[in-house]
């Protein structure tokens, strides 16, 4: 199952001794990535990530979500997370979710990962329905989800909360059906 491999990428579950890399990707990342994840922040801490990590161990053994750590094929560092979250088992649907470090954004990282990450949730979970969920004013994430096919069905008022604010999201969503672009 795992690992996923693209041309640059392998997308392979979190490990315990990814804890303090992943906590300099976050704190490298929190003025950009934090803007819009409210997890992303600069007091978060080692203990924080073990914790994560021992909890994307558990989602993912009992099927929930599939956190990804999106590691760099050449120099084996740690540039972000894919995660297929939010599963619903009864109506076969999961939410696509991502981020990357501030170092390496702007490179299409995160494109060629969702492209990787959506035919596993199609093929190996089953799940018919992928959606892909960011804030109105997030261009980058919607980028993202456009560069990939994925299709906008509408802004959905007060969807996502941003800093304790209930804030405008962007829907976009992929079918089995639906052609990738790459």
């Amino acid at each position: 199952m795992f690992p996923l491999l693209t041309a640059r990428l392998c997308l392979r579950p979190f490990v315990p001794s990814d804890a303090a890399t992943l906590l300099d990707a976050i704190h490298e990342s929190v003025e950009t990535v934090g803007r819009w994840l409210p997890w992303c922040v600069s007091d978060y801490d080692l203990p924080m990530a073990q914790d994560w990590i021992t909890c994307c161990e558990q989602q993912r053994h009992e099927g929930g979500s599939f956190d990804l750590a999106i590691i760099d094929r050449t120099a084996g560092r740690l540039l972000g997370n894919i995660a297929i979250n939010s599963i619903n088992k009864a109506y076969r649907i999961g939410n696509v979710g991502y981020w990357v470090r501030r170092s390496a954004q702007g490179q299409g990282l995160i494109p060629e990962a969702v492209r990787e990450i959506v035919p596993f949730g199609f093929g190996t979970l089953g799940l018919t329905r992928l959606e892909i969920v960011a804030a109105e004013e997030n261009h980058a994430s919607r980028r993202v989800a456009e560069k990939v096919g994925a299709h906008f069905e509408g802004l959905l008022r007060n969807r996502i909360i941003i800093r304790d604010r209930p804030v405008t999201a962007a829907l976009y969503s992929l079918i089995p059906e639906d052609a990738l672009v790459h």
